[in-house]
């Protein structure tokens, strides 16, 4: 078995702050004469961690690339490497900053400056599901076999995650974080976020910009928080004016509550008692972590550092006598890849995959940004294939899709059996607006990263499988 140690970057750019986590990740390329090349990550080791610096922002809707350019150079710098020695990486940019003018144009060219980057612009759910990760709530779910939540609360958002048997099963975000009221070292209100306004209507309290406020209504405020954003979780209240985007709430109830984020690291410490020692970060975060705290939550294993820290890649060469590819847009990267078991049953059942493929395809809708391909379907618990049930997945799997990325003219599709030229040709026939790709024989996990390259040989493709690693 082949190892080898390379170097990896994790940046992540948040509303609040930006941090640069430099890591050693061993792959083991375990290729035989038997089977096809195949790699993983084995073991990871955290090398640098950045400070956590404030994002640096030309205005309210513009990231200044020119400060964060110096401050990544400085970094590496620091990190005692330079561009060249990174191999690999992960540009996440999250939060409010996903949603500002130059976002895209930022994460591709940081990711063309070094290595074989996975990109990616997380919206609320994506992050809510990177944080659950990085927090260990997705671990421990599956550890005590129980459901846990993790909010993790930035500057501008909670990002809510539920898990259960080490995945995630439902996400959400509210309108609930440190920045969204800020304050000068007097005490004065900066600013309050207009998605507060509703919220504080409803509840009989009212800030403006320009007025002092009293330790007593900022302490109100975030008590009320906190405790909408923790009965919301619990599935108390089935509704709230704080919700990013509409959410029809499970009654699904946690047993456990973990909070990470820049609030959930501050929940270790004592409760400020001034407006003063509330606006230390001229914001209203410290006294928002008490009043979670307050409420008996735990804080998460990780917080502050709840991130990315690399991506490491396995590499393979598909079979050029099972591809299908009814597209000319190659190469393409960085296409998400989300799993869906074909038969988890003791026998084909038409109904439950199409129950599965929906739920697949819906949540990546609300995931994923709109690119094109939006993600990769990978079909894993494949068993033998009859001509019939070929037609009934082909069906299923193009009808989802189409229902759920409605403007999406190229469809993905990676198999672990060797069908991908006959399934690519039954799909190609059920929509013939599709572009259809087909591979087989593609080694996956739920949640990683495909880039497919150019043919290299016939129909044979190079395919880079690229894994979001965490500290462990």
């Amino acid at each position: 078995m082949l190892q080898k140690w390379i170097t990896s970057i994790g940046l992540d750019i948040g509303t609040s702050t930006t941090k640069l986590i430099v890591s050693k990740l061993l792959i083991a390329n375990q290729q035989n004469q038997f089977t096809l090349p195949g790699c993983q990550i084995i073991d990871r080791r955290v090398t640098y961690a950045s400070s956590i610096y404030t994002t640096p922002m030309l205005n309210d809707v513009e990231i200044d690339v020119q400060r964060l350019t110096v401050l990544l150079e400085q970094e590496y710098k620091n990190a005692g490497i330079s561009l060249d020695q990174v191999e690999a990486g992960a540009v996440i940019i999250t939060g409010e900053t996903a949603r500002k003018q130059n976002a895209e144009s930022i994460v591709h060219y940081l990711a063309e400056h070094a290595g074989d980057f996975v990109v990616a612009t997380a919206g609320a759910d994506l992050e809510g599901i990177l944080a659950a990760k990085g927090s260990g709530a997705i671990d421990r779910s599956a550890e005590i076999n129980a459901v846990i939540a993790n909010i993790d609360v930035g500057g501008g958002t909670a990002n809510i995650a539920l898990c259960q048997n080490g995945k995630v099963i439902e996400t959400f975000t509210l309108h609930v974080g440190g920045r969204l009221i800020r304050l000068n070292s007097d005490g004065f209100v900066t600013y309050i976020s207009s998605y507060l306004t509703e919220f504080l209507k409803n509840n009989s309290l009212i800030l403006r910009e320009g007025e002092k406020a009293t330790f007593e209504k900022l302490s109100s405020i975030c008590q009320l928080l906190a405790e909408e954003t923790v009965n919301y979780v619990k599935a108390l209240n089935q509704n709230s004016t704080l919700l990013v985007s509409p959410h029809t709430r499970s009654s699904i109830h946690p047993e456990t509550i973990m909070v990470s984020g820049g609030v959930g690291a501050m929940m270790e410490k004592q409760k400020p008692k001034t407006v003063e020692e509330v606006a230390i970060h001229g914001d209203v975060g410290p006294l928002l972590a008490y009043h979670f705290q307050s409420i008996q939550v735990s804080q998460a294993a990780e917080t502050t550092r709840a991130t990315v820290i690399g991506a490491g890649m396995q590499n393979t060469e598909v079979s050029g006598s099972t591809v299908y590819i009814g597209s000319k847009r190659l190469p393409l990267k960085n296409i998400p890849i989300i799993e869906i078991p074909v038969q988890q049953e003791e026998t084909w059942n038409q109904q439950l995959f199409q129950e599965r493929a929906r739920a697949s395809c819906m949540q990546a809708s609300t995931i994923f940004s709109a690119e094109d391909p939006p993600v990769a379907i990978a079909l894993s618990h494949f068993p033998y294939c009859s001509y019939k049930m070929l037609q009934e997945l082909a069906k299923i799997i193009s009808a989802e899709f189409i229902a759920c990325f409605k403007g999406a003219k190229c469809l993905v599709v990676l198999c672990e059996q060797d069908i991908a030229k006959a399934l690519g040709q039954a799909l190609a026939k059920q929509r013939k607006e599709l572009e259809i790709i087909c591979l087989d024989q593609i080694d996956f996990t739920h949640g990683d990263y495909i880039d497919l390259g150019l043919p290299v040989a016939g129909e044979a493709i190079s395919v880079s499988v690229k894994t979001l690693a965490f500290s462990s």
